[in-house]
């Protein structure tokens, strides 16, 4: 029988300021747990294997889409919600199977790629900024190095027009903030449903842009397939994709940055050792995915009677799945709380598992090798101007600001 455990302490400051203590105690409960009556969870998977399961079984368990909301709700009064519930992260088969085919054809291999020589050259000139920047004192590093980087990288990858990027991303940040835990508040709501009327129209002019005047970027390259396999994508789901791909592809990637060179910076024998041997880049990158991974948790509902780790789960449940747990499991990964890029198990849940597996994975990776590793060569001494904020979220976590002196 399963141990019951109440997920209360997940919403106390002591645990959002240090969740991986409440983690632990978890796991040495087993790898899945039941919740105490009263929380809309009945069941919280933190073991590595456990949760690579159910995000595998995306039959047996599913993400919330409009299926799962009774009463179809009012999209003209929430339009945040309209734009997650007609994205490729928030439906399912066959409807997830229809929007995924889009996009893999559209976001292949090659076109990823392809982009290698823009993210040096972009990464290059940020770094130029922050060198003029940094002359004159202290510089933050997330509004100045790890926003911009990833976004403009997506606005290449896009075709989002390097002027707009800047005005998107209080914008993104709204939309992001009710998928926190406890985040749907009635003033977070508001806010992201009116960055969403906002979003909304600048992406639908932006698709009918390309296809009066094609360009070699994903916007054009995803109305093209439309076209070409007419009924396949809505207008509707076309422009809420883009939204929410463009969302996830740079705020992931901006924690990524910033929670890396934090981590390096605590540990100055690890930074000594990076500086030395920038081989090691995709090491390091995959133990900052696993130690301090941006995305915690992700959320499940169960469609028939399963089994998971031996206990059994019934139909018509929600589970809650702690992937940052998961990353930490003492099963999986050695020492599961120290910082060890010679690591040697290093398959991870960081960008999920299965059929939602992260679209943007190997471009999020590039882009984490290729900036840190271009930072450390062009800065020999970096350092932190204030101590960093702790971070308070649990979906996108990160820091809201790193101030740093360069030289």
């Amino acid at each position: 029988m399963a141990a019951e455990v109440s997920l209360a302490s997940l919403h106390t400051d002591e645990v959002r300021r240090d969740p991986y203590p409440f983690y632990a105690r978890l796991h040495a409960l087993g790898p899945v747990c039941k919740v105490a009556p009263g929380d809309r969870y009945s069941y919280v998977v933190h073991g590595y294997e456990a949760s690579a399961h159910v995000l595998r079984d995306s039959a047996t368990f599913k993400v919330m889409d409009e299926t799962l909301l009774g009463a179809k709700p009012s999209w003209e009064g929430n339009r945040a919600h309209a734009v997650f519930m007609n994205s490729v992260f928030f439906t399912n088969a066959p409807r997830h199977t229809r929007m995924r085919k889009m996009f893999n054809q559209a976001f292949t291999p090659r076109r990823i790629n392809a982009l290698d020589p823009a993210i040096e050259s972009l990464t290059a000139d940020l770094l130029d900024r922050l060198a003029e920047q940094a002359a004159g004192g202290k510089v933050d590093f997330m509004s100045e190095f790890a926003f911009p980087l990833p976004a403009n990288v997506l606005g290449e990858l896009l075709g989002v027009p390097e002027a707009d990027r800047a005005w998107y991303r209080p914008r993104a940040l709204a939309l992001g903030a009710i998928l926190e835990l406890g985040g749907a508040t009635p003033d977070n709501v508001a806010a992201a449903n009116t960055a969403a009327e906002e979003i909304t129209p600048y992406f639908a002019e932006l698709a009918a842009r390309r296809r009066a005047e094609p360009r070699d970027d994903l916007v054009t390259a995803l109305v093209q397939a439309l076209e070409s396999d007419g009924g396949q994508l809505s207008e509707e789901e076309l422009v809420a994709n883009l939204i929410v791909v463009f969302n996830a592809g740079f705020v992931t990637t901006t924690h990524l940055l910033g929670n890396g060179l934090t981590l390096l910076l605590e540990r100055p024998d690890q930074l000594a050792r990076l500086r030395t041997d920038r081989s090691l880049t995709p090491r390091f990158v995959e133990e900052i995915l696993r130690y301090e991974v941006p995305t915690h948790f992700s959320v499940r509902w169960v469609a028939q009677d399963t089994e998971v780790a031996g206990v059994p789960i019934p139909a018509g449940c929600w589970v809650l799945v702690l992937l940052a747990a998961a990353n930490r499991d003492p099963a999986q990964f050695a020492r599961p709380d120290v910082f060890d890029p010679d690591r040697t198990e290093t398959s991870t849940l960081s960008f999920g598992a299965g059929a939602h597996y992260c679209l943007g994975a190997a471009l999020a990776r590039l882009e984490g090798q290729r900036g840190l590793a271009m930072l450390l060569e062009r800065f020999g001494d970096i350092r932190l101007a204030e101590p960093p904020g702790t971070p308070r979220q649990l979906m996108l976590r990160g820091h809201e600001q790193l101030w740093l002196t360069l030289r």
